[in-house]
């Protein structure tokens, strides 16, 4: 039997998902988490062969995805829910997913995905596979479809910007970092000048799939084998 955990901040999707997996014989719930901060945790608690997962709509980076990756790095990690586009899957692949399933996926096919993964498979659209092949044999690279943040920023910069890209404004950012709002606008108006990007949200997609730097908990934890 295959053990299952369901991570979806949508608590109706969440309930669905429930239901669907409990239909299943071959499978058992180990329990259901909203996307928060302690997901990897809860995840790594729970210990499950696989995790169900729907990333938040503006977790566009997909920090639960990282989170549980590292706390538990063998669990299965299958993303429901996704969009059709290169660029979001290999976001998704390099957070840690092994299972990629699209926003039109039937019951059966996230069931089939399930099983797949049980198998020691990987589940992903077919059309998409060629991104990975292309990547490996050098037809493509990781720069082609990730602008690259410039090297000329500060550590707080980068530590800032990765913020921006996780979707906080100047308050929450000021809040965290223990600043004024005024010296977060600050630094905002010099990682756009220095990018040479026009405003917040381009440079959110500039930074969203780059590792967060160090410090002030924007790593997920690791957890220590038990």
């Amino acid at each position: 039997m295959q053990t299952v955990f369901v991570v979806a901040a949508n608590r109706f999707f969440r309930e669905s998902l429930l239901r669907l997996f409990r239909s299943d014989r071959g499978l058992r719930v180990l329990g259901t988490a909203e996307s928060s901060p302690l997901v990897g945790e809860q995840v790594f608690r729970a210990n499950p062969q696989i995790v169900a997962l729907n990333p938040e709509w503006d977790d566009s980076a997909y920090y639960a995805t990282r989170a549980i990756h590292q706390a538990a790095p063998k669990v299965k990690i299958l993303m429901i829910g996704m969009k059709d586009d290169r660029e979001t899957f290999l976001k998704a692949v390099r957070a840690g997913a092994v299972g990629y399933l699209l926003q039109d996926a039937s019951g059966k096919q996230i069931l089939g995905a399930i099983h797949q993964l049980a198998q020691k498979s990987v589940v992903c659209p077919h059309h998409l596979e060629w991104v990975l092949f292309d990547l490996v044999a050098g037809r493509t690279s990781f720069e082609s479809f990730f602008p690259q943040p410039p090297s000329n920023l500060t550590p707080r910069e980068q530590q800032l910007g990765s913020l921006v890209a996780k979707g906080l404004a100047n308050k929450e950012i000021a809040e965290r970092l223990n600043l004024s709002v005024q010296t977060v606008k600050n630094h905002v108006h010099s990682i756009l000048r220095k990018t040479q990007l026009k405003n917040r949200s381009a440079l959110a997609r500039c930074l969203e799939s780059q590792p967060s730097p160090g410090g002030l908990g924007e790593r997920p934890p690791t957890f220590p084998a038990s």
